[in-house]
C-alpha cells in the first residue's frame, strides 16, 4: 500500500475551476472519505489521482512517485465505479480475471487470486453467472473483487453505493469497512452521503465549489466545524441557524429568545471581543430537547415557538419549530407531546451552542 500526496492541485475545464489549488495527504492505509454537494469537485480529485483526467496545475505522488505523467494502468490504483462498470458478456469470474490477463499473470495465478476475492466477499458462489443474473449488492461485490483481485496500492471509489436501496446501502458501508481492515488497504471514497462519511472514515475531506473547506477526523469536523457549511453539511437532521446579538450581560438574545451562555461560550465571547456584535447562533438538532423531559431547567436556556410539524421516527421524533419564519428541527424524547398548531418549549443545551461570523460565516473558536 501507499500514501498519496495532493500539491497545489488545480484541475480547469476551458474556464471552469473544478478543484482549486487543492494540498492534501492520505496517509498509508489510511480510509479517507472525500465528501460534498454535487458538483464540488470531489469526483474530479478522484478521477485526476487516477489518471483519467489530467492535472491543469500541481503534483500528484502515490508513495513516492510523481505520477502526473504516468498513464493510469501504471499507477498501481483500482477504481470502483458507481454503475459497477461490468462486462455483461462476461461471468463473475472472468470480470474478475480480466484485468489480470490483460497483465499476462499465469492462469494458474489468475485462478487462485479470482477465488482469494471471492471467499472474502462470500461471492464465491456466484462465478459462472453473468451480471444481469446478480442483485445489486452482488454486482457491486463483483466490482469490489475486481479491485481486490489487482492487489493494488491504493483503491478508489466513486460513489459506490449510491444505486443501492438503503437497508443495503448500510450492509455494504459494514462490508466496505471490514474490507478496508482486512486488506490494510488505502482507500479514497467520494460521497455526497455525509452518513456514509461519518461512519466509514478516518479522515473526512469536505469540499464546496472546489475548494476543501476543512479535513479532519469524523467527531473532530461535526464537534467543531471550520464554517457554517461544515456545520449545516455535516449532521442529520442539519444544524439549526439563528441571527443573534450578544448583550453586555453575555446572553444571546433573538426577536424571540434570550439564551444564557455557558462558561465554555463565555470565553469565545471574551476571546473573539464579541460583546454587543450581531453573530449567526447554530444549535444541532440533538441539543433540543422538549422541555418537559428535561430536570433542573437553567434560567434562560428555553425557546419556545409554534409547532409546524412532526416526524415519530420511533426512538425520537422530530419537531419542526418557527422561529422568525425560519424553519428549525429538534431531535426529542420519542414520548413527546409536541403538536403540530400546538406551541412547544424546547431546552437548548447552552454548553453545545456554536457561534458564527454574520459576514464570513466562520466559526468562532
Amino acid at each position: 500500500m501507499a500514501n498519496v500526496i495532493l500539491k497545489n492541485l488545480t484541475k480547469k475545464f476551458d474556464d471552469v475551476v473544478a478543484v482549486n489549488n487543492m494540498n492534501s495527504t492520505v496517509e498509508d492505509k489510511a480510509f479517507v472519505v472525500l465528501v460534498g454537494p454535487s458538483g464540488c469537485g470531489k469526483t474530479t480529485v478522484l478521477r485526476t489521482i487516477a489518471g483519467l483526467e489530467e492535472a491543469t496545475e500541481g503534483d500528484i505522488y502515490i508513495g513516492d512517485r510523481l505520477v502526473n505523467d504516468i498513464a493510469p494502468k501504471d499507477r498501481d490504483i483500482a477504481m470502483v465505479f458507481q454503475n459497477y462498470a461490468l462486462y455483461p458478456h462476461f461471468n463473475v469470474y472472468d470480470n474478475m480475471a480480466f484485468g489480470l490477463r490483460l497483465r499476462r499473470i499465469p492462469k494458474l495465478e489468475i485462478n487462485r487470486m479470482v477465488h482469494e476475492a471471492a471467499k472474502i466477499l462470500k461471492i464465491e458462489d456466484l462465478l459462472k453467472r453473468k451480471p444481469k443474473q446478480l442483485s445489486g449488492g452482488q454486482r457491486q461485490r463483483v466490482a469490489l473483487g475486481r479491485a481486490i483481485v489487482r492487489d493494488p496500492k491504493v483503491f478508489l471509489m466513486d460513489e459506490p453505493l449510491s444505486n443501492l436501496d438503503a437497508k443495503l446501502r448500510v450492509q455494504m458501508r459494514t462490508e466496505i469497512a471490514k474490507l478496508h481492515q482486512r486488506l490494510n488497504a488505502t482507500i479514497i471514497y467520494v460521497t455526497h452521503d455525509q452518513t456514509e462519511a461519518m461512519t466509514m472514515a478516518d479522515k473526512i475531506i469536505i469540499m464546496k465549489d472546489g475548494i476543501v473547506q476543512q479535513t479532519g477526523g469524523p467527531q473532530e469536523v461535526y464537534d467543531h466545524p471550520n464554517n457554517m457549511f461544515v456545520a449545516g453539511f455535516m449532521g442529520s437532521p442539519a444544524m439549526n441557524f439563528l441571527d443573534a446579538a450578544i448583550t453586555d450581560r453575555m446572553i444571546l438574545k433573538g426577536g424571540m429568545f434570550e439564551l444564557n451562555t455557558a462558561d465554555r461560550i463565555k470565553k469565545i465571547i471574551k476571546d473573539n471581543n464579541l460583546i454587543g456584535k450581531e453573530i449567526v447562533l447554530g444549535i444541532r438538532p440533538e441539543d433540543l430537547e422538549d422541555s418537559n423531559f428535561v430536570q433542573n431547567i437553567p434560567a434562560n436556556s428555553t425557546i419556545n415557538a409554534n409547532v409546524e410539524v412532526t416526524e415519530p421516527m420511533g426512538s425520537e421524533i422530530y419537531v419542526y419549530v418557527d422561529i422568525e419564519g425560519i424553519l428549525i428541527t429538534a431531535r426529542v424524547n420519542p414520548k413527546s407531546k409536541c403538536r403540530s398548531g400546538e406551541k412547544a418549549s424546547l431546552c437548548v443545551d447552552i454548553d453545545k451552542m456554536h457561534l458564527f461570523d454574520k459576514d464570513t460565516e466562520k466559526s468562532y473558536i
